[in-house]
């Protein structure tokens, strides 16, 4: 029997990947993430899964796969779900650690291999240390917790990787190459197995700070001949390219303006996204301004500088003289030790804290990069005028487009002006155009995407295949 691929998520969205490769009774899924697109059908961005009913609610709506064998006994006894397990899934090999590719790993069995970059480990360790533990069952430091407080964190058997170093599972060999992307630690696979290769993307662009990164993939790829490659598509559709210097420049000019008519500055980006963050650090320290974060955004880059020595060289520590933490006022509505986490108390106890009567005073002199989730902020802070950066991505769904009205009105409300500059982490059509001209695969799969179907018009394809979920393509 060849080999097989089977798509259990990331077909005619943006996101969702779970991705079964199969191969002579071994059983491999190439990222098992979160899909918005089948939540958002359900629930509001704030609302959650019952808890109660374990996995129970996430299988009866389709918000995950109905694949037996594979979910925790103790999310499946709450949902009074048969416990079955399938000893054959061997793997998840993780492309990189945002939501859409790596969060409901969290739901598998704790014996499944999770193969990840050593970046992505120090990245999901970074991010999910901050997590709330009664946030759905989300990965925690792959250590969840069990439904039962009492019973011990979950141990997952997480093995990492770097480039050229290849993964041998049964018959399956997996070679993973980095890629360029907006969070760090991203990388595409080219996967051989018993009856053809395949390339895997991942999530990729060639327009960001480290394109060369994306050059060396695109070269094994070709090198490989694949057979089939199952390539992101997010902005298919779109042919600008934006790139992160652009970005700084067209912030630059606007924060020049801000300094000239001493005006409030506010900015709005991923807080993972460290090309971005060192965008709005470059142009805090020229434009004779602190870039104040949330102690969380401290905690992140500090515990990736400390843990990754690549990411050490770019990353500045939470007490440079460039950076400020933002104290928020909490529960009481003053400053009460009682109000806080350990973590952030911890956070707080820097020099270069910032209250909202410190900003009220200094205006001027800082950026308020808090990001849209706090936009709260803005009635203490008091802005009097000013300029919101928006530095995210334009919304892909109608759920984006509401979340965005919102923000729009609390930006009208208090009389800022919205500037949007944003280099995106996707490759424009333009340059996936080129990649696949470069590779030129036999098939090509397009993923991620909710226009696969513009993949006919570019070089390089001779084959395409518009996939179906749940049935499985051979790999020849």
């Amino acid at each position: 029997m060849p080999a097989t691929i089977t798509f259990y998520g990331g077909l005619g969205e943006i996101g969702g990947n779970k991705i079964l490769l199969e191969d002579k009774g071994t059983k491999v899924f190439l990222d098992f993430g979160k899909s918005f697109s089948a939540r958002s059908r359900f629930y509001e961005w704030t609302e959650r899964p019952r808890q109660a009913n374990g996995i129970g609610d996430f299988l009866a709506l389709g918000i995950l796969p109905d694949i037996k064998g594979i979910y925790r006994r103790d999310l499946l006894q709450l949902a009074n779900i048969p416990v079955e397990e399938d000893k054959s899934v061997n793997s998840v090999i993780l492309s990189h650690a945002h939501a859409d590719h790596a969060d409901y790993v969290s739901f598998l069995r704790d014996d499944i291999e999770i193969w990840m970059g050593e970046t992505t480990n120090h990245v999901i360790k970074a991010i999910e240390q901050e997590k709330d533990s009664n946030i759905e069952y989300e990965i925690t430091e792959f250590k969840e917790r069990p439904i039962d407080r009492k019973q011990p964190p979950i141990e997952r058997r997480v093995k990492t990787f770097r480039t050229g170093k290849k993964i041998t599972i049964d018959s399956i060999e997996i070679e993973p190459i980095h890629v360029d992307h907006s969070l760090p630690g991203c990388y595409g696979f080219v996967i051989r197995a018993s009856s053809g290769t395949l390339v895997y993307s991942g999530d990729l662009r060639m327009h960001g700070t480290r394109p060369d990164l994306t050059t060396d993939f695109v070269n094994k790829a070709r090198e490989a001949k694949p057979d089939m490659m199952l390539c992101e598509g997010t902005r298919i559709n779109d042919t600008t390219s934006s790139n992160e210097n652009s970005v700084y420049e067209t912030c630059f000019k606007f924060a020049k303006q801000a300094n000239d008519r001493d005006l409030f500055v506010f900015a709005d980006y991923s807080y993972k996204d460290i090309d971005r963050f060192q965008t709005f650090y470059k142009l805090a320290k020229n434009s004779n301004r602190k870039i104040l974060v949330t102690p969380k955004t401290a905690r992140y880059l500090a515990r990736l500088a400390e843990n990754d020595p690549e990411l050490a060289k770019v990353v500045p520590k939470p007490d440079d003289e460039f950076i400020g933490i933002y104290k928020h006022r909490a529960k009481s509505g003053s400053y009460a030790d009682k109000d806080y986490d350990q973590y952030d108390l911890e956070s707080f106890k820097q020099s270069n804290v910032w209250t909202y009567k410190d900003v009220q005073a200094s205006k001027s002199k800082v950026i308020v990069a808090l990001g849209a989730y706090h936009l709260q902020e803005l009635i203490d802070l008091n802005p009097g005028n000013g300029i919101y950066m928006h530095s995210s991505s334009e919304p892909f769904n109608e759920e984006g487009e509401v979340d965005e009205a919102r923000t729009n009105n609390w930006i009208e409300r208090f009389g800022m002006v919205k500037v949007h500059a944003h280099c995106s982490g996707h490759a424009s059509s333009v340059d996936l155009n080129y990649i696949l001209d470069q590779i030129k695969p036999k098939l090509i799969i397009p993923i991620h995407t909710e226009h696969p179907e513009f993949f006919r018009t570019f070089r390089g394809v001779e084959a395409l295949t518009l996939a179906e979920p749940l049935k499985p393509i051979s790999i020849l």
